[in-house]
Order: C-alpha cells, then structure tokens, then sequence
C-alpha cells in the first residue's frame, strides 16, 4: 500500500517505520523543515533502541522518505495516518488543534479514495470530528481509530509483536483494508480487536489510566509503609503472588513519567467532566503521583537535614530506561524542588543528559561519565534504572560522595529499590530506599 503518516515524532517515527519495513510504501509528513532535514540526512532525533537502524535500512530500500510536503504519487494514498501530538491543555484536556489541522491537510491534498487513520491519542468523539473535517474533500474518506500503544524503550518490538491492534471502523470495507494492512504481525495469532471509533478511542485512554493507578496505589502503599514500619517489597510480593492481581506495574518508585501516564490520565479525568461523569479513580492517580514526587523531595531533605547549600548527584534523567525522553520525568520535578531549596544539581544519564541540560541551561551540571557526577556530593539519588546503574562500586561512590556538614556519611536514596542496602552500607554509606523500614535494611534485599 501507499501510506502517508502525519507526524515525525516519536509515534510517527516509530509506526512509519515499522510500516514501511512490512513492505509499504510510506512518507512521513511534518510541518518542521528542520525535522525532516535531519531526518532525510539520517540524523534521528529520538533515541529509540532499534529504531535507527530500521529507519536507515527502508530509506537505502526507497519505502521511506520524510517529506514536508505531500507531493504525488502520495496524494493519491490510501491510507493517511494521523500521529501527531495532543498535549494537555491548561484544563488537563487534549489539545486536538493538530489533528484538525492534519485532516485539513488531507482534505486538500487527498485525489483518491482513502481511510484516515486516527493514531493519536484523542477523546472519544475526535474521531467523528475529523470526519466532519472532511466533509470539503474532493474524494470519499473515512475516518478510523487505530491507537498506539508502543512503550517507550521497547517501541519497535512492541509494533511487531503487539499484544492487540484495535481497530474501530465503522464500514466493512475500511475493517478488511486494516486487516491486510496488518496481516503481517498476525501469523502467530489473531491480534486484531475490531470494534467501533467511540470505543476504540476510550480502550486508549482506559488502558494507559489502569496502569498509572497500579503505579499510584503501590506509591502510596510505599508512604504507607513508611510511617508504620512496614515493608514495600513484602508487601509487592504478597500482593502481586495472588493470580488476580498478577505481579506487574507493582512496583514502588519516584511516580510515573513521560508523554503517556500524566497526560492521558488528566485527559479522561476532563472528559469524565465534560460528560458530568466524575473519574474519581483517574483524578485519585494522578493525586498520588504528585504526592510522591514531593514525597521524594521530602526524603532527600530529611536524609541531609536539609538540602541548602548541598550538592546532590542525580543518576537516570530519562522518565524510563531506554529513552532519552524527559517529559514529566521523576528527575524533572526533583531537580525543580532542589534548586528552589537552594541545593546545586549534578547530573548523568546515558540518552537523556543533552535534553536534561537544555531545560535546565547552566541550572545543572550534566556529566558525561556516571561516577564524575557524585565529585563533591552530599547525596547520590537514583532515578531511572539503567543496566549500567545495577551493580555500581560502592567504594568508588564512598570515594567521591563527601559527609554532610554533620559529619554524617553520604546518603544514598535509591528510589528504585534496586540495591541491596547491605551492600550500601557495607560500603560506609547511608541508604535510603521508597517504603523501605530503616529498622530492617541489613538484610533487605533488592525488589528487582
């Protein structure tokens, strides 16, 4: 087929390259020129593992190409898929202004029969919007919901080897053109979920929501037991042993982060409004996760006695490993709280440091070697678990990290739970971990 993606960003990128290696021809359309030029250069602007090398190798084959502009023969596609942003407005509601202005796009330049693939996450109803949006075309377009669902740091593996591909079409015809576009990733097994736009638009919102509130109820257990002396990774294990619960997303941490969690999950709570049906459970998510944010900070500044005049070293920027995507990361929020306390921010991570010291300017020092970023600090805070973090030189950290103005060892705050406070400690070191009871770290083990 000859397919069109609106949108080189991260969704776009990922599924117009996944596309095109299927055997498609695809052009991948933005509105910046700057973008596309990197991008027509091979520069990828994004680290995404794998994603790279899929891009060169369709560009050498002549089924990818990045354009800023919709030149022919792709005017007569058919398939147009819509993979642009919807951020939150101020209201936590999607902003849908590039969407609408996608589908005007197609309305001009479309000459042939086609469906118009909704990939964005939007609110229920978008889709019908965008249909009447094209009401001005010259040929017949149907609009269809077709939501992502690839994980930042797995998004290749995820678009050919999808857990489910929902489809919510209206007419036969536009239900059978998804299926041979999709075929495929279905030679082990149906994946497709057919069903209807409305529908398809809320599995979205609905499956991202029911995530962020497993995360946000074990964060708010791990404050829990924090205050009674329980202990989150007895208590993770209990719980997540029982089969109707299941052992993922169980797992204590800083809060989630990224393009998904935090907008998706204040943008059903605005529908809910907008509908009169309060989501107390999804307004209750996103509640908690600002919580431990601040919850977080708290732990930092009660393990030092305070944070002005400190230097605390931050390892993981990324909001999840294998990303350089700092949206909403658990690293932005700290750094923002310790820098308005007075604290100076010495940082590393191994994708996100450029974007991290773009935000932030001359506000952070960003380290290009993981150790050189403790020299001189008072605390090391982990925030993203990278491979290269698991297993660190506890004496190396001893070495750098200086005592508090107390005398106090170095603290380490591992707001993953991924070491072993015996080890910390062994090395002359404070630990602190997220629902851990000081009482019980010697011989507490990692959760993961």
């Amino acid at each position: 087929m000859r397919l069109v993606v609106f949108g080189a960003g991260y969704v776009g990128l990922v599924s117009g390259t996944g596309l095109s290696d299927l055997g498609h021809d695809v052009l991948v359309f933005d509105i910046d020129p700057e973008k596309i030029a990197k991008l027509s250069d091979g520069r990828v602007p994004i680290y995404e593992p794998g994603l790279a090398d899929l891009i060169h190798r369709n560009q050498r084959s002549g089924r990818l190409q990045f354009r800023s502009a919709i030149p022919e023969p792709f005017d007569a596609a058919d398939a147009y898929f819509i993979a642009v942003g919807t951020p939150p407005g101020a209201d936590g509601a999607a902003d849908l202004s590039a969407v609408m202005a996608a589908a005007d796009t197609i309305a001009k330049v479309a000459s042939k029969q086609a469906i118009v693939v909704v990939k964005s996450t939007v609110p229920v109803g978008t889709c019908d919007a965008v249909q009447a949006r094209l009401a001005s075309a010259k040929v017949p377009l149907e609009v269809v919901s077709n939501p992502e669902f690839l994980k930042e740091g797995d998004a290749v593996n995820d678009f050919f080897k999808p857990d489910r591909v929902v489809v919510g079409a209206r007419s036969e015809e536009a239900r059978q053109m998804l299926r041979d576009l999709y075929a495929p990733l279905q030679l082990s097994g149906e994946r497709l979920v057919v069903t209807d736009p409305r529908s398809s638009e809320l599995i979205k919102y609905a499956s991202n929501t029911m995530l962020a509130v497993r995360i946000s109820f074990m964060n708010e257990m791990s404050r829990l037991c924090h205050a009674t002396g329980a202990d989150i990774h007895s208590v993770r294990l209990g719980v997540g042993t029982d089969s109707r619960i299941g052992k993922k997303f169980l797992y204590a941490g800083p809060g989630y982060g990224g393009s998904c969690f935090p907008k998706d999950v204040q943008a059903l709570s605005a529908l809910g409004r907008e509908h009169g049906i309060p989501m107390r459970i999804a307004e209750a998510a996103h509640g908690a996760n600002e919580e431990q944010a601040r919850f977080l900070g708290q732990l930092v500044e009660a393990a030092l006695g305070g944070v002005m005049g400190k230097k605390i070293a931050l390892w993981g920027l990324a909001f999840k490993p294998e990303t350089d995507d700092i949206r909403e990361s658990p690293a932005v929020k700290l750094t923002k709280g310790l820098l308005e306390k007075g604290a100076t921010v010495s940082c590393h991570d191994p994708e996100a440091g450029a974007n991290f010291a773009k935000l932030f300017g001359a506000g952070v020092t960003v380290k290009e070697r993981d150790y050189d970023a403790l020299d001189g600090a008072h605390a090391l805070v982990l925030l993203t678990e990278w491979r290269s973090y698991r297993a660190p030189n506890f004496a190396e950290m001893e070495r750098r990290l200086v005592p508090t103005d107390a005398g106090g060892a170095p603290v380490l705050v591992d707001a993953r739970n991924i070491w072993r406070p015996s080890d910390v400690i062994r090395a002359g070191l404070r630990y602190q971990g997220i629902g851990v009871a000081a009482s019980r770290l010697a011989d507490r083990p990692s959760q993961r």
